[in-house]
């Protein structure tokens, strides 16, 4: 009998440990997505929060407003890059640090997407803007995760532009960046939305015909993003 006092008096214990550190261990897990318009393509794949939106640049004054929109202690995933490097827009350093110390004000983990491999004449300005933003947050408190590889070079994974990806590409750009931030990795399901050309639609599945007709908007994909003013 005292045995077995002890045993539920442990159960009790450990069952009370755990719905203490519940929520503590839920917040850990905490995460948004902002950034560009991939960005937006790789949170069909994170499915968190994300205020990522088209024409985003390091040079413009809008993912300071996106960044600050994030709680303490959130592990920021932000893809930032492409649109400078289309217009070669590489004096980044002083728009670089402004993000950096935004980040350590507030106290979120910023993780940067950086300009991934695109197959345009520009390829060489993602490069060299890639090596430019390694070489900045080196020493900083940001997580850097390139995305030149060879692997977002593979013109399957891409939209028919040459710049956006298709799900398996965003997919890819997901899992690198959680797994070097030591995020959970939350692939989506076969039901997300498929990327298509910027300025298409994305083609939701075919639905039975109804007797009454039900209006639909399908999810646009992001858009190119156009060279600087």
């Amino acid at each position: 009998m005292p045995f077995q006092v002890t045993c539920m008096s442990v159960r009790r214990f450990v069952l009370a440990l755990l719905l203490f550190a519940a929520p503590s261990l839920a917040f850990a897990q905490e995460g948004r997505v902002i950034g560009d318009s991939l960005g937006v393509g790789v949170n069909w794949a994170a499915k968190l929060p994300s205020t990522a939106k088209n024409s985003v640049a390091i040079y413009s004054g809008a993912v300071l407003d996106q960044l600050r929109q994030a709680k303490k202690g959130e592990t920021v995933f932000m893809s930032l890059g492409t649109n400078d490097a289309v217009g070669g827009a590489l004096d980044v350093k002083a728009r670089v640090q402004a993000i950096v110390a935004t980040a350590d004000q507030l106290g979120v983990k910023l993780v940067w997407m950086g300009p991934p491999c695109v197959l345009k004449p520009w390829e060489t300005y993602s490069k060299k803007l890639d090596e430019i933003l390694k070489a900045e947050l080196e020493g900083t408190s940001v997580i850097y995760v390139s995305m030149q590889d060879a692997t977002f070079c593979d013109p399957s994974i891409h939209a028919a532009e040459g710049v956006h990806f298709g799900m398996a590409g965003y997919t890819r750009m997901w899992q690198k960046a959680a797994t070097a931030a030591g995020f959970p990795v939350v692939v989506a399901s076969a039901s997300e939305p498929k990327a298509a050309a910027p300025g298409g639609r994305t083609t939701p599945a075919k639905k039975k015909r109804h007797h009454r007709r039900k209006h639909t908007v399908a999810e646009p994909a992001p858009a190119a993003p156009p060279a600087p003013n």
